[in-house]
Parts: structure tokens; sequence; C-alpha cells
């Protein structure tokens, strides 16, 4: 036995040793692939050296003779940071993922291929101009030389995977554009629940439970009477004319808001040449620049909020002449899976719509997309002509497009392709065979737009974009107005004397115009126990801050999330509510103030009021506070609930290395906030964390666009043994914005680096 036990300690030891020096092989390799930015290299094909001054953030400055370089120049250095977010968007895009992590992403693969993106993206190219063609190539060859040229290892997503990159192609650029429409497009992956929601409970109680919003904050008709304007899911913009800035030149607002992760979607850069300045972000795989400004306009973009996308239910005839081809998904580990990719008339069958077999109607199918040329000529206007002529393009996703110039001009245009669906349809449900289909799209010419309106004022935040008399359907629901109506507010704070410090106040408001509708409803709850009672007070006595230092945002939450769980639990039953849980507040005002046969519990004899629902709420609220964070009512904070995972997309799922990749911060903000902190409620763990926000803000200032001011979420490096990996991350979400530098004097002496490129 004595034997036996010291054989086990040795080969436990020998194991923890190990596992030691792997750790420690492993966190050497991670900090040599790390590269310099004090260096310089050969980048075959430039015109001229090209000189890459970064700032202390790790922010570049790329002076170059031509564009041409620039892009070529670009590519190196996106390759050089973000190696791995292109490896791993380029492999989704083209439903390849598989080939690297193995089985668990052939149901990813899969859909990408029925989708058919990367097919698309590679369409486009023969719709480009030969200019564009070869500068977009021009980056994919920086992109190459620097996969065959680099002198540290790859990022340590390689060295786990022990995968090599294939070489860069213009292909693989484009694809970003086709994976980013679907983010935005909407709502085919929707339709089979809001049927089954139907289903079961009957039109009129199914858009009670989900609120349509069709006659909220108005938006744009032709008088453009409050210039509200709208987008999908959740971003923020607003641009005022001179007339309204202490400058007396315009300043544009705009945090574009998505899945938050690490490293996020942008990669700050300033571009500068004799012939043009670009400054803003773009993304990692993309030469051009997605939301910025070039020295004479600035821009942002929201996305309308527009259904684009319907599906339809077919029958074994459709499905028997649909044209076919297979394809091959080479699986890691595993046996290649070959599946068969079936394109109707209608558009392709995609198995993840539902069991029933269903086809996919959307815009983005078209293979003569060219939204890439209308944002690589967007990055060259000069005046809102140039502005309306790049974006005639425009032709997928449906995004609103916010334009600022130096002379003093503001505006805005909605772009894309908008279906125009027949009398009757709304595009909530799956259509049959028997429907009429879609009719085209909504000429150019009539999507709305907006250029210097009378009150100097354009500017959204999720609300509805257009008036009843508008003749086209763009949207059959839209989002509750509550940051709508706070954003009214504070903007209307500062009429005439508006200050980029105010824009800045402004992103990174916390109040919630939800809470304050709701709370005066909660307080009408009757508490059972001392705690529930001090929990009251504390939502009695609350500014309606999401504040994540404080207890009354987690209290307010929970037990709206309880709420929710309360009024529709017993109507849905357990199955199908569970899949429906999140904490709504439109729902929850609709149903306690307008509808309150939502508060009885049809399992049950009694009819049980609305104060019944609200107090069992309460209870269970606090119960679950209790449980998470202790028995001191006091001492509950929103941000122990409220915290951004910052998840690293790989490491992330490898044991003990997320503690490296990921880096999750409690955050301030919450669902209805113009600081968004968007979280899924419903059950689960962690069912408050902030998954979904403005990863990217900025404010240009047209009287000095060298002044405009930036926030990004993380850092400029996706590598997580670089200094830049999350550098900027609490300053973004404490507030705390800085300026791309503009000058050669801008970028400090100490502590900023050149890296030169040479012919």
């Amino acid at each position: 036995m004595r034997l036996v036990k010291w054989f086990i300690i040795f080969l436990t030891g020998g194991l923890l040793v190990t596992g030691a020096i792997l750790a420690a092989i492993l966190w050497v390799a991670g900090l040599r692939s790390v590269p310099s930015d004090n260096d310089s290299a050969r980048l075959p094909d430039l015109s001229a050296p090209v000189d890459i001054l970064f700032d202390t953030r790790g922010i570049p400055t790329i002076r170059a003779k031509t564009m041409r370089d620039a892009y070529r120049s670009l590519g190196y250095l996106h390759a050089r940071d973000r190696l791995w977010q292109m490896e791993s968007m380029r492999r989704i895009g083209a439903g390849r993922m598989a080939e690297i992590v193995g089985s668990p992403m052939l149901p990813y693969d899969t859909l990408m291929r029925q989708l058919g993106l990367y097919r698309q993206a590679e369409a486009q190219l023969v719709l480009m101009d030969e200019e564009e063609r070869q500068d977009l190539q021009a980056y994919a060859d920086g992109v190459n030389a620097y996969l065959t040229q680099h002198r540290h290892p790859f990022p340590i997503e390689f060295q786990l995977t022990q995968f090599q990159p294939e070489p860069w192609t213009v292909a693989d650029s484009l694809v970003w554009g086709r994976l980013m429409s679907l983010q935005l497009s909407g709502d085919a992956f929707k339709e089979a629940q809001t049927a089954a929601l139907i289903g079961l409970l009957g039109r009129e109680k199914a858009q009670q439970l989900m609120p349509r919003h069709r006659n909220s904050l108005a938006t744009m008709n032709d008088e453009n009477r409050d210039g509200w304007i709208s987008q999908y899911d959740a971003s923020n913009a607003w641009v005022l004319s001179g007339a309204r800035t202490e400058s007396g030149k315009p300043i544009l607002a705009n945090d574009p808001h998505l899945g938050l992760q690490i490293p996020g979607q942008w990669y700050l850069a300033r571009v500068e040449t004799p012939d043009l300045t670009l400054v803003g972000a773009t993304a990692a795989g993309v030469p051009i620049h997605i939301l910025g400004h070039n020295g004479k306009i600035a821009w942002g973009m929201t996305t309308t909020h527009a259904d684009t996308q319907d599906t339809i239910t077919l029958d074994q005839r459709s499905l028997s002449s649909a044209i076919t081809r297979t394809e091959t998904i080479h699986v890691r580990f595993g046996d290649p899976v070959h599946i068969i990719v079936r394109e109707t008339d209608f558009g392709p069958v995609i198995t993840r719509l539902g069991e029933t077999p269903k086809a996919m109607i959307w815009t983005g199918f078209s293979d003569r997309q060219r939204a890439a040329t209308a944002l690589y000529q967007l990055n060259r206007a000069k005046n809102w002509q140039d502005f309306l002529d790049a974006l005639s393009q425009f032709d997928d996703p449906a995004q609103n497009i916010f334009y600022a110039d130096i002379d003093g001009h503001i505006g805005m245009k909605v772009v894309g392709s908008l279906p125009i669906r027949a009398p009757g349809q709304d595009g909530t449900v799956p259509l049959s065979l028997f429907d009429d289909p879609w009719h085209g799209v909504v000429p150019p010419s009539e999507l709305p737009g907006l250029y210097d309106p009378d009150n100097g004022l354009i500017f959204n935040a999720n609300n509805r974009i257009i008036t009843e008399s508008y003749p086209y359907l763009i949207a059959d629901r839209f989002p509750a107005e509550y940051r709508a109506l706070r954003l009214q507010e504070r903007l209307a704070e500062t009429p005439t004397n508006h200050r980029l410090e105010d824009s800045m106040s402004i992103q990174t408001d916390s109040v919630s115009i939800a809470a304050q509708r709701l709370v005066p409803l909660f307080l009408k709850a009757e508490p059972n126990t001392e705690q529930a009672a001090e929990a009251l007070q504390l939502l009695r006595d609350w500014d309606f801050s999401m504040d994540r230092k404080r207890a009354a945002p987690a209290i307010y939450m929970s037990m709206l999330n309880e709420v929710v769980r309360v009024l529709a639990e017993d109507d849905l039953g357990s199955d199908a509510f569970m899949d429906f849980w999140r904490a709504d507040a439109d729902f929850t005002e609709l149903a306690l103030g307008q509808v309150p046969h939502w508060c009885d519990d049809i399992r049950t004899t009694p009819v049980e009021s609305c104060k019944w629902a609200l107090s069992t709420a309460l209870d269970r609220a606090v119960f679950k506070l209790s449980q998470d964070q202790g028995s001191a009512v006091a001492d509950w904070h929103w941000g122990d609930m409220h915290t951004a995972p910052m998840k690293h997309q790989l490491l992330s799922l490898v044991p003990g290395l997320a503690l490296l990749g990921n880096r999750p911060i409690e955050t301030s903000g919450g669902d209805h906030t113009l600081n968004r902190g968007q979280s899924r409620g419903g059950d689960g763990d962690t069912p408050f964390s902030h998954v979904h926000g403005a990863g990217f803000r900025a404010i240009y200032d047209l009287s000095n666009l060298d002044n405009s001011l930036f926030a990004l979420a993380g850092g400029q490096s996706g590598n997580p043994f670089s200094d830049h990996y999350a550098d900027l991350l609490k300053d973004w979400r404490d507030g705390r914005y800085f300026r791309i530098p503009g000058r050669a004097e801008d970028i400090p002496q100490e502590g900023g680096a050149l890296l030169r490129l040479s012919p």
C-alpha cells in the first residue's frame, strides 16, 4: 500500500510539473507573439516608404504616398494585431470553422453553406471597377505579406489549434459585410416562434405580449416634426446643426450597439495621404473605414429596423423541384460531412427555421450586392451630393446613415432594399405557398431622408422611423420609446450651446425612463418581509439611474424579470414561457396599466389582482437577490449582476485559459438607457449579463475634426498578451474618451512608436 501511495504521489507531482512546464512554455510563446510597435519591415509593391506612428493606446496613423500603399499597410497592421479574429470571421462566413475546432461548429457551418454568404462575397468582385478591386487586392497583399514575413510566433489561438492560416483573398474581406448584414436584418428566425405564440394565445393576446409600438413616438413625416430616426435593436445617433452648438458648426454623435466580446468589432485607425485623410473605425479584415470622417464630412450608422426577411413553408413538390448542390464540410478530428444545399424559386432551404421545411426570402440574397462599393465611395465623399451618389449603391442591409460636413450641413438618408409586401402581409409569420410573394422593393427615391431640417436636429434611439401615412410597411413592430424620450430630454437641455462634453454625457447616460414608468406600479406591491419592505423603500427613493454601485437597479430588474414570469407563465405554459422569458418592460407596462387580465393566474380558481402579482414577484426577487448577494439589502449592487463578460471567442472555451482571454467588467446602464447595457433576463445563472451595447462611441466635431472624441470597449490588439488587449476597457466603462492624434506633435515622443514599411 505504501508503494502504491508513493507511486500516486509521484504521478500526481509529475503531472503538476508537466502542466507547469507546458503553461510556462505557452506563456513564453504568448509573450513572444506580441509584435513591437518600434520596428521596420519590407512590404512588396509599395510605391514609397510608409510611416506608421502609434500613440500610447496603439492607435496607428498611417502616412502613405498613395491610398493603395495605405490599404496595403492597413492589411499588414490588421494581420499583425487581429489575425485570429480575421481568420475566424472569414471561416464563419464560408462555413469552414469545423475544419479548425471540429464537430461543435457543424450546425453553424451548415447554416452558412445554406445561406451562401461566401458565394455572394465572391460574386461582388465582378461588380467592382478596376480601381476599387486593386485597392482591395492591395489590402489582401498586405495581409499576406505579414503571413509570410512575420518574425514572431502566430498568436496563441493558432498555437493551441496547431493551425496555419491560408493566404487572404478579397472575398475574405467582402464576407464581413455579408455577416454584418445577416446580423442586422430581420426577422426570419423569429417568425416560427411568433406563429406558435399566436396559435397558443390568439392574435390579440400575442400582440399584447409583443407590443407593436406602431403608434409610438413619431419619427419622420414630411415635416420631420421631431427629427427622430429609428434603427433596429439598439444604436444611438444624433446630429446637430451649428445653430444648436457652441462652436457654430455641427456635432455628430454615434454609438452603434452590437454584441460585446473581446477583441471587439472595431479597430481604430487614421490614414493620411496627399489626396485623402480617413479617421475612425475599421473592421479587422476590411480595408474601408466603416464609421468616421474624412476631413470634409463625418458619418455614422444605425440600422433601420426594417424587416427584410420572410420564410415560406414548402411542400414536397416545391422541395423536389429545387436546384441542389452537394457541399463537403471537413471536420477536424472527424470524417467529412456531405450536405445537400437546396435553392428554391423563393430562396434557399434553411434547416434551422424549424422541422417543417422552409425557404428564406431575403433582400440580401441578391448576387449584385454593392454595399462595399458604396462605403468605398462614401470614404471619398466631400459633400452631400457625393454622399447621396455613393449611397445610391448601398443595397443591403437597410441602414440610416447620418451626415455632417465642415460647411455646416447635416442630413440623414435611409438606404437599402426594403421589400414591398402584398396587402395583408405583415412579415411576422411564415408564408404559405398560396400567399402572394413580394412585389419588388421600395424605389430608392421614396426612401426617407433629411437634409438641413429647420429644427437643426436629427436623432434616434430606436423609435419608429415613419408615421402611419408612409405608404410602405418597413416593419410590423418597433421597439419601445423609452430611450427616445430620454434622448429628447437630454438634447433639450442644450438647445443652442451644445458641446462635445454634452454628447459625452448623453452617450453615457444611465437614467431609465422605463423604470420611471414602472416603479410607481411596482410600489403597489405589498411587502411580506422586512427585506421586501426595505427593497421597496430603496425603489421609492431611487432617481432611476442604473448605477452599477447601487442596489435599486438590481431590485428593479430582478422584480421586472419576476413580474413577467407571474404575468405570462400561466398563459404560455412552462415550456413555451421558458423560450420567451425576458425582462420585458413594455409588455409589463401594457399589462399592468391597460390589460390587467394578465395578472390573473388562470391555473387557479380565484381571480388574482395585479397587487397579488406584484407582491408575488417582489417576494421572488428579494429571495433570489438574498441568495446571490446576501441578506443585507443595502449591500446589493447592480454591477454584481450586470457584468459585461467580454469573452474571448476561443479562449473562453478552453479550461484554464478563460482567465487569460476573458476580461469581465461590471457596468452601469440597462436595457432602456442611452448607455445601453442590454441583457437577456429570463432564467439562467447570469440573466443580467451585459451582452450587447456600444462597443464603439464617436463624437465628431465639425469645427475641428481632429478634436473628435472616441471610446472603445477593449483595445486595439486581439492578442491577450499585448498591453493593448484591454487597456481601453475601463475608460470605456467609466465614460472617458480620447482623441485619435491628427498631427505629429499629438503623438507622444515617449510612449509612442514608429513602424516603417519599406518597398
